[in-house]
This record gives C-alpha cells, sequence and structure tokens, in this order.
C-alpha cells in the first residue's frame, strides 16, 4: 500500500473532509473583510486547540497587532470569546443554515476584501450549476464594500481562476438590447491553487535570476573597479593653492608690476 505524505503547506485536516462551514448568519452582523476572514479561519479551526493571534495573524496573512484589533471586535460582537475561539453559545453560529468554503482558500494569501467577495459568491451561488450573478451595486450592500473594491476583487478572483466572469445582456418589451449582470461560474479550488504555486514558481525563478544578475555585477565592479572624474581634483582644482587651474584650464601666475 502506497502512503502519499502531505504536500507541504497543505492544510493538515481529516481527507475525509475538503471544507469548512460557515453559518449564513453570520452576513447579519455586517462583519469588516479583515473581521469575516479571522471569523472564517477560527470556523476551519473549530474542533482544533485554542489558537493564539499570532497564528489566527499567519493564517489570514495578516500582522499581529490588526488580528488583535480585530479579534477584539469580534469579542465585543458576542462572536468569539476571551480565547479566541468560536463563542458557541451564540445561537447564530450553531444554526442549521450554512454555506461552505473549500480549505485551501487560506493558501491562496487572498486579501481580505476579495476573500469576503468569493465567500458571498458561494453563499448565493446555484448548488447544481455552481453560478450566479449579482450585480455590483449586490455584493457591494452585502459586503458593504465599495464597488470599485467589489470591481478590483472579481478581477482578482478571475486572475486566480477562482471564478469565470461572462458578460450577458438582455432584451427589453421594444427589443433594445441592454448590458445585463455578469455570470459568474465558481470553479473548483484545485485549479486556483496550481496557478498559485505556478506563480510562486515564476517568481521565485526570477528572484535567483535577479541575485545572480547582480552577483555577477558586484564580481565585474570588483575586477574592474571605476575612478570617478570627480573624485580627486585634477592639479588642486578649486582648491585655493597659488598654482590652480583656472576654468579655462591654464595654470594661473602672478603678473610682474613694473
Amino acid at each position: 500500500m502506497i502512503r502519499r505524505s502531505t504536500p507541504i503547506g497543505w492544510p493538515r485536516r481529516d481527507p475525509r473532509h475538503y471544507r469548512f462551514a460557515i453559518p449564513n448568519a453570520v452576513w447579519e452582523y455586517h462583519l469588516k473583510p479583515a473581521e469575516f476572514a479571522i471569523f472564517s479561519y477560527l470556523c476551519y479551526h473549530r474542533s482544533t486547540d485554542t489558537l493564539t493571534p499570532e497564528m489566527i495573524a499567519e493564517g489570514v496573512h495578516l500582522s499581529v497587532s490588526t488580528t488583535k484589533k480585530y479579534l477584539k471586535a469580534l469579542v465585543d460582537r458576542g462572536l468569539v470569546t476571551a480565547e479566541w475561539s468560536l463563542a458557541l453559545n451564540n445561537q447564530y453560529i450553531t444554526s442549521e443554515k450554512f454555506f461552505t468554503l473549500p480549505n485551501e482558500l487560506f493558501l491562496l494569501k487572498l486579501s481580505p476584501s476579495a476573500f469576503m467577495i468569493y465567500a458571498y459568491l458561494l453563499l448565493i451561488e446555484d448548488r447544481r450549476t455552481h453560478t450566479c450573478h449579482p450585480s455590483y451595486n449586490t455584493i457591494a450592500a452585502a459586503t458593504d464594500l465599495a464597488k470599485n473594491t467589489v470591481m478590483k476583487g472579481i478581477s482578482t478572483l478571475s486572475e486566480l481562476n477562482l471564478i469565470t466572469v461572462e458578460a450577458s445582456s438582455y432584451f427589453d418589451k421594444r427589443g433594445m438590447k441592454w448590458k445585463g449582470n455578469n455570470l459568474y461560474t465558481i470553479l473548483p479550488v484545485r485549479a486556483a491553487v496550481d496557478t498559485f504555486h505556478q506563480r510562486q514558481l515564476r517568481q521565485l525563478e526570477l528572484d535567483v535570476e535577479r541575485r545572480r544578475v547582480i552577483r555577477r555585477q558586484q564580481e565585474y565592479d570588483r575586477r574592474h573597479p571605476r575612478v570617478s572624474v570627480y573624485s580627486t581634483p585634477v592639479c588642486g582644482w578649486l582648491c585655493g593653492q597659488k598654482n590652480c587651474l583656472t576654468e579655462r584650464g591654464r595654470p594661473q601666475t602672478q603678473r610682474s608690476t613694473v
């Protein structure tokens, strides 16, 4: 029997479960994107031991100070306990209505706003076709984000191969053609993870090549030192000496008086 080891950086979870649940009622709290990302991470680790702010910060790719700030806000809202775990006595958290997110989502280093937009698309998607078609204004109203931020987040999700975006149109009663809402298709997260790793490898190759060029340039400069024309004055240029060169390059001489 062949035993397959878990790839580096892959969530070490029960292999029978590849998604985690988030209660639908969390949208009623109108959380900020960073608060939503932290709350989702706590839902992901619901069955594990209590997490520290440092561990949460590393998981959601935020600074420790920012994480502590939003953890306090979640505690004040009654969603998180003082020990940084889910408040399981909250009826909204234990509600039977929920949607799921893939475990690998935290590997993609999404911004909190893009993370929240993706979660909203999964909330309203058709479970059979994995599609939805909300307008930018609808997404902005549900996530409390600016329309421009929503458009930027949709572009990020599309570039990472988490979703596809298709333009749509419709005809009114008079036969006029109008632009409709975009049609979003939720793609398998495996494609996004592969795309992310490919980008990481390309960036690593670029960094290695950049360091190699810098080393070669430093070695060349060491073997062929350059002398700056401004490093040492020629014949005491502007040094204040008697025989210093003039602007025309000729030495000054004292005129004899008769």
